[in-house]
Protein backbone atom coordinates (compact mmCIF):
# COMPACT_ATOMS: atom_id res chain seq x y z
CA UNK A 1 0.00 0.00 0.00
CA UNK A 2 2.97 2.37 0.37
CA UNK A 3 2.66 5.26 2.78
CA UNK A 4 0.75 8.47 3.40
CA UNK A 5 2.38 11.90 3.32
CA UNK A 6 0.89 15.12 4.62
CA UNK A 7 2.63 18.19 3.25
CA UNK A 8 2.19 21.89 2.45
CA UNK A 9 3.02 23.70 -0.78
CA UNK A 10 3.47 27.44 -1.22
CA UNK A 11 0.98 27.31 -4.08
CA UNK A 12 -0.13 30.32 -6.19
CA UNK A 13 -3.66 28.95 -6.75
CA UNK A 14 -6.15 31.32 -5.05
CA UNK A 15 -3.25 32.83 -3.13
CA UNK A 16 -4.56 36.39 -3.39
CA UNK A 17 -8.09 35.36 -2.43
CA UNK A 18 -6.82 33.33 0.51
CA UNK A 19 -4.77 36.28 1.71
CA UNK A 20 -7.64 38.74 1.50
CA UNK A 21 -10.31 36.41 2.92
CA UNK A 22 -8.36 34.29 5.44
CA UNK A 23 -11.43 32.94 7.26
CA UNK A 24 -12.64 30.93 4.24
CA UNK A 25 -11.28 27.45 3.56
CA UNK A 26 -11.22 25.90 0.07
CA UNK A 27 -11.44 22.13 -0.34
CA UNK A 28 -10.65 20.66 -3.76
CA UNK A 29 -13.15 18.17 -5.19
CA UNK A 30 -11.61 17.65 -8.63
CA UNK A 31 -8.66 18.78 -10.77
CA UNK A 32 -9.21 18.81 -14.53
CA UNK A 33 -6.03 19.33 -16.58
CA UNK A 34 -6.94 20.13 -20.20
CA UNK A 35 -4.28 19.94 -22.92
CA UNK A 36 -4.16 23.18 -24.91
CA UNK A 37 -6.84 24.87 -22.78
CA UNK A 38 -6.92 26.34 -19.27
CA UNK A 39 -7.13 23.63 -16.64
CA UNK A 40 -10.10 23.70 -14.31
CA UNK A 41 -10.47 23.18 -10.61
CA UNK A 42 -13.66 22.33 -8.72
CA UNK A 43 -13.69 23.13 -5.02
CA UNK A 44 -15.88 23.93 -2.04
CA UNK A 45 -15.51 27.33 -0.40
CA UNK A 46 -16.53 27.05 3.28
CA UNK A 47 -17.12 29.90 5.69
CA UNK A 48 -19.60 32.41 7.05
CA UNK A 49 -21.99 33.94 4.50
CA UNK A 50 -20.41 37.38 4.88
CA UNK A 51 -16.96 35.94 4.19
CA UNK A 52 -18.19 34.00 1.15
CA UNK A 53 -19.63 37.22 -0.27
CA UNK A 54 -16.19 38.81 0.08
CA UNK A 55 -14.71 35.87 -1.83
CA UNK A 56 -16.86 36.70 -4.86
CA UNK A 57 -15.71 40.30 -4.75
CA UNK A 58 -12.06 39.23 -4.65
CA UNK A 59 -12.03 36.34 -7.17
CA UNK A 60 -12.19 38.53 -10.33
CA UNK A 61 -8.86 40.11 -9.33
CA UNK A 62 -7.09 36.85 -8.42
CA UNK A 63 -4.13 36.46 -10.85
CA UNK A 64 -4.27 32.64 -10.64
CA UNK A 65 -7.68 32.53 -12.38
CA UNK A 66 -9.16 33.55 -15.71
CA UNK A 67 -12.80 32.71 -14.97
CA UNK A 68 -15.10 31.13 -12.36
CA UNK A 69 -18.68 29.96 -11.94
CA UNK A 70 -20.88 28.76 -9.08
CA UNK A 71 -22.07 25.15 -9.40
CA UNK A 72 -23.90 24.86 -6.08
CA UNK A 73 -25.04 27.37 -3.46
CA UNK A 74 -25.89 26.09 0.03
CA UNK A 75 -25.65 27.75 3.46
CA UNK A 76 -22.02 28.56 4.33
CA UNK A 77 -20.74 26.58 1.32
CA UNK A 78 -20.28 27.31 -2.37
CA UNK A 79 -19.16 24.80 -4.99
CA UNK A 80 -17.07 26.62 -7.58
CA UNK A 81 -15.38 25.77 -10.84
CA UNK A 82 -12.47 27.98 -11.86
CA UNK A 83 -10.29 28.19 -14.96
CA UNK A 84 -6.61 28.60 -14.14
CA UNK A 85 -4.31 31.23 -15.60
CA UNK A 86 -0.72 30.39 -16.54
CA UNK A 87 0.30 31.37 -13.00
CA UNK A 88 -2.37 29.11 -11.55
CA UNK A 89 -1.29 26.22 -13.80
CA UNK A 90 2.11 26.32 -12.11
CA UNK A 91 0.46 25.12 -8.91
CA UNK A 92 -1.48 22.23 -10.47
CA UNK A 93 0.50 19.09 -9.57
CA UNK A 94 -2.13 16.48 -10.52
CA UNK A 95 -0.36 15.33 -13.70
CA UNK A 96 2.97 15.08 -11.87
CA UNK A 97 1.34 13.00 -9.14
CA UNK A 98 -0.16 10.60 -11.68
CA UNK A 99 3.22 10.26 -13.42
CA UNK A 100 4.80 9.01 -10.18
CA UNK A 101 1.88 6.75 -9.17
CA UNK A 102 0.70 9.10 -6.42
CA UNK A 103 -2.95 9.35 -5.32
CA UNK A 104 -3.96 12.78 -4.03
CA UNK A 105 -6.37 12.06 -1.17
CA UNK A 106 -7.26 15.57 -0.08
CA UNK A 107 -6.28 19.16 -0.88
CA UNK A 108 -7.22 22.08 1.35
CA UNK A 109 -6.34 25.70 0.58
CA UNK A 110 -6.20 28.24 3.39
CA UNK A 111 -4.32 31.39 4.37
CA UNK A 112 -1.34 29.27 5.56
CA UNK A 113 -0.81 27.55 2.21
CA UNK A 114 -2.13 24.51 0.38
CA UNK A 115 -2.24 21.38 2.54
CA UNK A 116 -2.11 17.99 0.82
CA UNK A 117 -2.64 14.43 1.94
CA UNK A 118 -1.47 11.85 -0.59
CA UNK A 119 -0.67 8.16 -0.93
CA UNK A 120 2.83 7.42 -2.27
CA UNK A 121 3.94 4.01 -3.58
CA UNK A 122 7.51 4.45 -2.29
CA UNK A 123 10.09 7.01 -1.14
CA UNK A 124 11.47 7.42 -4.66
CA UNK A 125 8.07 8.70 -5.79
CA UNK A 126 8.07 11.18 -2.91
CA UNK A 127 11.56 12.37 -3.81
CA UNK A 128 10.69 12.75 -7.51
CA UNK A 129 7.44 14.57 -6.75
CA UNK A 130 9.15 16.91 -4.31
CA UNK A 131 11.84 17.70 -6.89
CA UNK A 132 9.15 18.43 -9.51
CA UNK A 133 7.39 20.79 -7.11
CA UNK A 134 10.62 22.66 -6.42
CA UNK A 135 11.24 22.96 -10.17
CA UNK A 136 7.85 24.71 -10.34
CA UNK A 137 9.02 27.02 -7.51
CA UNK A 138 6.53 25.47 -5.10
CA UNK A 139 8.13 25.29 -1.68
CA UNK A 140 7.52 21.78 -0.25
CA UNK A 141 7.18 21.25 3.52
CA UNK A 142 6.62 17.68 4.77
CA UNK A 143 4.42 17.67 7.89
CA UNK A 144 3.81 13.97 8.51
CA UNK A 145 4.77 10.60 7.01
CA UNK A 146 3.27 7.23 7.99
CA UNK A 147 2.40 3.81 6.64
CA UNK A 148 -0.88 3.62 4.74
CA UNK A 149 -2.18 0.65 6.72
CA UNK A 150 -1.96 2.77 9.90
CA UNK A 151 -4.66 5.10 8.58
CA UNK A 152 -8.15 3.66 8.31
CA UNK A 153 -9.39 6.60 6.23
CA UNK A 154 -6.79 5.89 3.57
CA UNK A 155 -8.11 2.41 2.69
CA UNK A 156 -7.50 1.81 -1.02
CA UNK A 157 -6.54 5.46 -1.43
CA UNK A 158 -10.19 6.58 -1.25
CA UNK A 159 -11.02 9.73 0.71
CA UNK A 160 -13.86 9.67 3.25
CA UNK A 161 -15.95 11.87 0.95
CA UNK A 162 -15.34 9.61 -2.06
CA UNK A 163 -16.13 6.53 0.05
CA UNK A 164 -19.42 8.06 1.19
CA UNK A 165 -20.47 8.83 -2.40
CA UNK A 166 -19.38 5.43 -3.72
CA UNK A 167 -21.25 3.59 -0.98
CA UNK A 168 -24.41 5.62 -1.54
CA UNK A 169 -24.21 4.95 -5.29
CA UNK A 170 -23.88 1.22 -4.60
CA UNK A 171 -26.68 1.30 -2.04
CA UNK A 172 -29.05 3.14 -4.41
CA UNK A 173 -28.42 0.74 -7.32
CA UNK A 174 -26.36 3.11 -9.45
CA UNK A 175 -24.21 0.21 -10.66
CA UNK A 176 -27.13 -2.10 -11.45
CA UNK A 177 -28.15 -2.82 -15.07
CA UNK A 178 -30.37 -0.99 -15.72
CA UNK A 179 -29.51 1.71 -13.20
CA UNK A 180 -31.95 2.19 -10.34
CA UNK A 181 -30.91 5.80 -9.73
CA UNK A 182 -29.31 8.63 -11.67
CA UNK A 183 -26.31 10.88 -11.20
CA UNK A 184 -28.67 13.81 -10.66
CA UNK A 185 -30.61 11.98 -7.95
CA UNK A 186 -27.41 11.12 -6.11
CA UNK A 187 -26.13 14.68 -6.50
CA UNK A 188 -29.36 16.02 -5.02
CA UNK A 189 -28.88 13.81 -1.95
CA UNK A 190 -25.48 15.41 -1.32
CA UNK A 191 -26.57 18.92 -2.27
CA UNK A 192 -24.02 19.23 -5.07
CA UNK A 193 -24.09 19.44 -8.86
CA UNK A 194 -24.21 16.37 -11.11
CA UNK A 195 -20.77 17.32 -12.43
CA UNK A 196 -19.28 17.42 -8.93
CA UNK A 197 -20.89 14.06 -8.10
CA UNK A 198 -19.45 12.54 -11.28
CA UNK A 199 -16.02 13.91 -10.39
CA UNK A 200 -16.17 12.29 -6.94
CA UNK A 201 -17.16 8.95 -8.46
CA UNK A 202 -14.43 9.16 -11.10
CA UNK A 203 -11.69 9.99 -8.57
CA UNK A 204 -12.94 7.24 -6.26
CA UNK A 205 -12.92 4.70 -9.09
CA UNK A 206 -9.40 5.76 -10.09
CA UNK A 207 -8.12 5.36 -6.51
CA UNK A 208 -9.70 1.91 -6.20
CA UNK A 209 -8.23 0.74 -9.51
CA UNK A 210 -4.75 2.05 -8.70
CA UNK A 211 -4.81 0.39 -5.27
CA UNK A 212 -6.08 -2.99 -6.53
CA UNK A 213 -5.75 -4.31 -10.08
CA UNK A 214 -3.13 -1.73 -11.12
CA UNK A 215 -1.03 -1.96 -7.96
CA UNK A 216 1.62 -4.24 -9.49
CA UNK A 217 1.67 -2.55 -12.89
CA UNK A 218 3.52 0.52 -14.12
CA UNK A 219 0.49 2.76 -14.67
Amino acid sequence: MGFIAEYTLSNPILQETRRRVPDVTFEVEDEQPVSGDPSRLIFWARGAEESLERVFRVLPDDPSLTDFEVLSDVPERRLLRVALSSEGERGLTYVDAMEFGITLLSIELNDHGVEYRAQFPNREALSNYRRRCEERELSFKLRRLYRGEDDEAAGYGVTPRQREVLFRALERGYYEVPRETSTKALADEFGISSQALSALLRRGHEALLRSTIAEDRDI
